[in-house]
């Protein structure tokens, strides 16, 4: 039922968005939803260009009751519909992202029950200025509800949209102890990746992080430890059985927790280290590496760089 709810509310309030709703602080910051406590309770967020709008869908029996700075509700929804208290400000407030002159019976400050339903379904949507970072400091928002008199909270947080004042570079160590045949260059993006090639007549093993063999480079291509905990960290196929040659089937007689597969008949092979990715805990990064031709182990190295945004 909920899955259905869900679906329901994205198909009636979907709408194309090319912005997100104005903020009075510097900057712009949309509104994100915690996730919701109550099974019974869908909440969605819309940011347009004209504000953010928040819609919820009620699927329990009862009432709940969208309630007002003051703690006072205004909205009620139910499985016979929605109603609105007509006698409250906070609900002319609502029908618009901006400010609207209030009708002159609900300046009195004195708040009569005056509901009227406003809709069939059992979910609504409106414009609620407490999705609005109004202060510099404030970096949660809430609405309170009542659920057949229960006091809950529907919450969240501001995400700022702003871009960053710089940006980190992964680089690469040209200067540190070179290993013979084998040449590595940073691929940039959100997820910087590595891509190493060797040209070497020997074997050539990546480690993962917890020193197990991961990649095997030679002249016949490059192969994945399948049962590596690196290569599963990877969540890449394949994750099955070794490749089926002779060479393979002797390492694993020696071997019984490496699980070798063919990835490629080219000895190049690009993957997402999470090594490459800055921690800030440190300046600079390193991959083991293992070469037959010398049976030792050498690091390809490298650092990251704070550049800044144009």
């Amino acid at each position: 039922m909920k899955l259905r709810l869900i679906s329901l509310l994205l198909i009636v309030f979907s709408q194309t968005i090319s912005a997100h709703g104005s903020s009075q602080v510097d900057g712009e910051w949309q509104p994100v939803l915690n996730t919701s406590k109550n099974s019974h309770v869908v909440t969605q967020i819309q940011s347009s260009p004209l504000g953010n709008e928040i819609l919820i869908a009620y699927a329990g029996e009862g009432r709940l009751e969208v309630l007002a700075e003051d703690n006072t509700p205004f909205i009620r929804i139910t499985q016979q519909g929605v109603f609105a208290n007509w006698d409250h400000p906070m609900w002319f407030k609502v029908q618009t992202a901006g400010p609207r002159p209030l009708p002159e019976w609900v300046k009195d400050g004195n708040i009569e029950a005056k509901w009227t339903q406003v809709s069939k379904n059992n979910y609504y949507g409106w414009y609620d200025q407490r999705l609005v970072k109004s202060d510099e400091h404030a970096d949660e928002w809430q609405i309170g509800i009542a659920v057949d008199g229960e006091r809950q909270m529907i919450d969240g947080y501001f995400k700022s949209l702003n871009p960053p004042e710089t940006r980190t570079l992964v680089t690469l160590d040209n200067s540190a102890a070179p290993i013979a045949n084998l040449s590595a260059m940073i691929i940039p993006g959100v997820d910087s990746a590595i891509r190493v090639s060797y040209t070497g007549d020997h074997h050539m093993v990546v480690l993962d992080k917890q020193d197990e063999p991961m990649l095997r480079f030679s002249p016949k291509g490059v192969e994945a430890n399948t049962a590596s905990t690196g290569w599963k960290a990877l969540g890449r196929k394949p994750y099955g059985a070794a490749v089926n040659d002779m060479e393979s089937k002797n390492t694993e007689a020696s071997d019984t927790k490496n699980s070798w597969v063919l990835l490629s008949s080219h000895s190049a092979y690009t993957w997402p280290d999470s090594r490459i990715q800055s921690d800030e805990t440190g300046d600079s990064w390193a991959i083991p590496v293992f070469c037959h031709s010398d049976k030792v182990v050498k690091s390809i190295e490298g650092g990251w760089l704070e550049v800044a945004q144009r």
